[in-house]
């Protein structure tokens, strides 16, 4: 019987180096998947107003929604200055006032207690970096804070370097008045959102943002996979070709009946507009492009609030992550010679 031998050859440097680079692109990749993940958590619509919504309104607009079959659920909120008092001393804060869902006005993580609910008309919730400016803890929870002349309860600690309170207003509190509504609900476009904001009474926005920011951080996330993919496939191929050039065709068949299976659910991670059942109509890509670049135009003229920063900070870091993630990859695969071990048949 004829034994086989298998040696095992000292990796170089240089593919010591092609490995690193691969780790280094892979972590980049995470970042920025948990980076575009975060900029998910802001595709809900957003209505801005200059001229502030009251509380009868924004009551009339919840009534509507009720009413009405497949359509929109709003938050109201409003962002100002205001000075919160403890024992300590007091300190000047950036306030969003809000009432309905805290997540789609400020989403964080909350690192104790929760959020305040619909329902809360005596809570707050206090980022991190106000916690120890105004307690030196963030074990603060069911502590008193006086804000605008009233006492509120802690109840929640979230991360985040920016000292930012949230205040919960009852839902049927219409004392109070706004500048932004958050929509969530089955509707996507600009269309959708405007023609909901007329038809329940709280007039036409100012500034109208979709969710085509999350849209674009989904792509540029996925966009760096793009060139190791197709460099795999192009070895893929020439192995195929070279070694096994009889199973070609059923390979090539077999890959075409895998992708017909998995269509259907990649049809499903699309947004409704961009389904391709028009993809053949010119004028659908002439719409669509205007679409966009209105909603890019609006998502850069809007007058910026917290919100809006947090969201601009995020995309910037990830339009860095992928274009390193990208210049990483496409090393990557002009380096590569082979793989790290080498194995013979003597």
């Amino acid at each position: 019987m004829r034994l086989l031998r298998w040696n095992i050859s000292k990796p170089s440097l240089a593919q010591f180096r092609t490995v690193f680079l691969w780790c280094i692109f892979a972590a980049l990749l995470i970042l920025g998947f948990n980076q575009a993940n975060a900029i998910s958590q802001f595709s809900t619509l957003s209505l801005r107003y200059q001229t502030p919504i009251n509380g009868q309104a924004a009551q009339r607009a919840r009534q509507y929604a009720i009413n009405s079959y497949e359509t929109f659920w709003p938050t109201f909120w409003y962002e100002n200055r205001a000075i919160l008092t403890v024992g300590r001393g007091d300190i000047q804060s950036s306030v969003i006032s809000f009432s309905g869902n805290a997540h789609l006005v400020w989403n964080a993580e909350y690192i104790a207690g929760s959020a305040p609910s619909s329902l809360d008309s005596n809570g707050i919730a206090i980022s991190k970096a106000l916690a120890h400016s105004l307690w030196g803890s963030i074990d603060i929870i069911g502590l008193s804070v006086n804000i605008n002349g009233e006492t509120r309860t802690v109840r929640g600690v979230f991360s985040g370097n920016t000292e930012l309170a949230l205040l919960p207003f009852h839902i049927n509190d219409t004392t109070q008045h706004w500048t932004g509504v958050e929509l969530y609900g089955s509707g996507t476009t600009f269309l959708d959102a405007e023609n909901f904001a007329i038809a329940s009474g709280l007039g036409r926005p100012d500034y109208v943002l979709t969710g085509g920011v999350a849209a674009f951080a989904g792509f540029l996330a996925v966009l760096p996979l793009l060139f190791p993919a197709i460099y795999a496939l192009v070895l893929i191929i020439k192995f195929v070709r070279r070694y096994y050039s009889k199973w070609g065709v059923p390979l090539l068949f077999v890959t075409l009946m895998v992708f017909a299976i998995f269509l259907p659910s990649l049809l499903n991670v699309l947004p409704d507009w961009l389904i391709p059942t028009r993809w053949s109509d010119f004028s659908f890509w002439s719409l669509l492009f205007n679409q966009a670049e209105a909603g890019f135009r609006e998502f850069l003229s809007v007058p910026p609030r917290l919100r809006d920063i947090e969201l601009k900070i995020k995309l910037l870091r990830l339009i860095a992550i992928s274009f390193v993630s990208i210049c990483c990859g496409l090393l990557v695969c002009f380096r590569q010679r082979g793989n790290v071990f080498t194995c013979s048949r003597h």
